[in-house]
């Protein structure tokens, strides 16, 4: 139809050059600037895509600039390694050289001023050995964590040793080491290993011993070691200590004796000395004797701390007073003491230590638990439960290979319930162990909170009305034909908010708080405290706790110290009441103490010699060791480096494939819209042609 009003025509043809012209303009665009996508209106969800895939391939590049920086750090331990290798090297063909009977007394002089040089050259380059301001071989930087991927989470560790001439050496196997406890003798089931139950620890077995000898390191190693079934775990004794105690000044001179195994030794201290010139007699006396007595007496140096007592054959230490004290001498109070002994995998299997429901483990100076192979560790004494607020450490009370330890924060603890007077975040085993890892870059020793465990025995069914678990009270209905499992159904229905499992036993309940969080208990009927045998707890001391807030009884669990290598616990300058307290013991754990390193190696004589050629043996194998961890993290590194580089391609492409114009769709798509475009606008002049056919219409009539 011909019209002048409407042009239908025309507004087709001018769609169809608009659209034309659209798409010559995009075609123009993409091949111009290479890019499929110019703006949001090109592709909203591939643009999205894309600017994720361009931010990733950013995070690729510094991916493996990190890996690259690794790379680095380990070929510069490598290099230091080789030198080091190279100097103990030189340093056995001086021990060779010396230990010859041929050698004369002069060249072996020469040899051992040579000799020393290369310690202190060893030690140079361990102190030489930085990358970044970090010193990778004198222990201060045992890890260094890399970020080695776009994730986050997504990271490599770097593992570092020391390789000061101090720890180079003879190193015992590192072992779990019991702490040392009063002389309780071990009884049958007390421990169990790897499900083999040891029996009890027999006086007969120790002949050292001066007392005590059935609870002594000594014969709870024998105990162990004939246990059949035990034959690849190996007990042995370690170092008896018995702390000192604070000294105060004397307020006129006294005489007396301290009779150490047995021995008296007279003493006489005068109130014109220092405190330290009286410790420095009572060490020099005891000493004197240690041929008789095999306990040798060290100055800690200070009041607080004392003389500081030690048997290195793991025998008993017994001291006793006439006239006089502690206080004046310095020495630990009356008693007698035993020492700690160490456990060993020799098929590097862990050990699992467990007790007789009948048992009781820390007869043994264990705590049951789970523990790695091949790694020096000890856990802290099982402390008593508490109605008043437990000890808390402090920033004075502990001491690990030489370094205070900060004082456990509330903060660092998010699941222990502290609504009870008995009960508070900052004295958990959590934050202890957080006060401790806080330090592990310079002690090299980390810490865990041990799951809290309560095994209760002798489960006498009573009336009970409400039970109080971690803050929540319980409503429950026993009474004296109520069974064990009717207990754990109460509490187990609470687990939820008090964090406490139950199970049953046999002879009672066994309470778990897997994080190792404080656990406050009290039980009552009618308002009146109950028996903990009423709900299968009659042994661990509930007795008197009410089921409130004010009269709850708290058992904080115990914390298990690791290290790769053996280390010193000791009692800080407010001496070892509260650390003591804490489940702490002073000592040397993890392995042998007597350890022989080569930095006290010796080429002088050729007896010295011949000694230092197996600790330099030892070292060089060390090193050896050091160098193959050192080659596999290099491997790792160039592993992950091509992982990345892969990794950047692909991204690269699905990059590619999403952003960058294809030329050749797109000088199709140009031609193609270009031919189009001028095909509508010729049409579209013809279309406009339709008002003169009107006219001429129009004149016709």
């Amino acid at each position: 139809m011909l019209s002048l009003n409407t042009n239908i025509d025309a507004l087709k043809a001018g769609l169809a050059l608009q659209t034309a012209t659209a798409k010559y303009t995009q075609a123009a665009e993409r091949i111009s600037t290479g890019l499929r996508i110019n703006s949001a209106k090109d592709d909203p969800a591939g643009l999205g895509l894309a600017n994720r895939l361009k931010a990733k391939l950013g995070s690729f590049t510094k991916a493996v600039d990190n890996v690259n920086q690794g790379i680095a750090m380990v070929q510069t331990v490598d290099s230091s390694l080789k030198n080091i290798v190279s100097n103990l090297s030189a340093m056995r063909s001086l021990a060779l050289s010396s230990a010859s009977g041929t050698t004369l007394a002069s060249d072996r002089a020469v040899n051992q001023t040579q000799f020393a040089s290369y310690l202190a050259e060893i030690n140079s380059i361990v102190a030489a050995t930085n990358y970044n301001g970090k010193n990778l071989l004198d222990g201060s930087t045992p890890q260094v964590v890399l970020q080695t991927d776009t994730q986050a989470n997504s990271t490599l560790s770097l593992s570092f040793s020391t390789a000061l001439t101090s720890t180079l050496g003879e190193n015992g196997p590192l072992a779990l080491t019991s702490l040392g406890n009063p002389t309780t003798a071990l009884a049958s089931g007390d421990l169990v290993i790897n499900g083999y139950s040891v029996g009890p620890s027999l006086a007969a077995d120790d002949t050292l011993s001066f007392s005590g000898n059935s609870g002594s390191a000594i014969a709870k190693v024998a105990a162990i070691n004939r246990t059949a079934g035990l034959e690849n775990i190996v007990a042995a004794a370690g170092t008896t200590t018995a702390s000192g105690s604070a000294m105060t000044a004397l307020g006129g001179n006294v005489t007396g004796t301290v009779t150490v195994n047995g021995v008296a030794i007279n003493l006489s201290l005068y109130a014109a000395n220092t405190t330290a010139t009286n410790r420095a007699a009572v060490v020099t006396q005891i000493n004197a004797q240690s041929g008789q007595t095999n306990v040798r007496a060290t100055d800690s140096g200070d009041d607080t701390h004392g003389v500081i007592l030690t048997a290195a054959d793991g025998r008993n230490i017994t001291v006793s007073y006439a006239g006089l004290t502690t206080a004046n001498t310095g020495l630990a109070a009356a008693g007698t003491y035993s020492g700690n002994y160490s456990l060993r995998s020799l098929t590097g299997g862990a050990l699992t230590l467990s007790q007789q429901v009948s048992g009781n483990i820390a007869n043994s100076g264990f705590v049951a638990g789970t523990y790695q192979a091949k790694q020096a560790q000890v856990s802290t004494v099982v402390r008593s439960g508490s109605q008043a607020a437990p000890a808390t450490l402090t920033g004075a009370d502990l001491v690990i290979n030489g370094y205070a330890i900060r004082a456990a924060q509330g903060s660092d603890d998010s699941a222990t319930v502290a609504t009870t007077t008995s009960s508070t975040k900052a004295s958990s085993a959590i934050a202890m162990a957080a006060a401790i890892n806080d330090s592990s870059r310079l002690t090299g020793v980390t810490a865990v909170a041990n799951p809290n465990v309560l095994t209760g025995t002798g489960f006498a069914a009573a009336d009970v009305d409400t039970l109080f678990i971690n803050g929540q009270t319980l409503t429950v209905a026993l009474n004296n034909t109520s069974t064990l499992s009717d207990v754990v159904g109460y509490i187990n229905g609470a687990s939820g908010s008090t964090g406490v499992i139950a199970s049953n036993n046999g002879s009672g309940i066994t309470l778990t708080a897997a994080q190792g969080q404080n656990i406050s208990l009290g039980l009552s009927n009618a308002g009146v405290s109950v028996n903990g045998s009423a709900i299968g707890l009659g042994n661990i001391g509930l007795t008197g706790a009410g089921a409130n807030t004010n009269d709850a009884m708290t058992y904080v669990s115990t914390v298990k110290l690791k290290s790769d290598a053996v280390f010193t616990v000791a009692s800080g300058t407010a001496g070892k009441t509260n650390f003591e307290n804490l489940g702490f013991k002073e000592g040397t754990f993890g392995g042998a103490s007597d350890a022989k390193m080569v930095s006290s190696a010796d080429v002088s004589t050729a007896t010295k010699a011949t000694a230092a050629l197996s600790v330099i043996d030892s070292a060089i194998d060390m090193v050896s060791g050091f160098q193959a961890r050192t080659g596999a993290q290099l491997n790792r590194l160039d592993y992950r480096k091509t992982f990345l580089s892969d990794q950047k391609i692909n991204t690269t492409k699905a990059y590619s494939s999403v952003m960058d114009a294809n030329y050749a769709e797109e000088t199709a798509n140009l031609a193609s819209s270009e031919i189009l475009k001028n095909a509508a606008t010729a049409i579209l002049a013809q279309a406009n042609l339709n008002k003169d056919i009107v006219s001429y219409l129009l004149k016709m009539k």
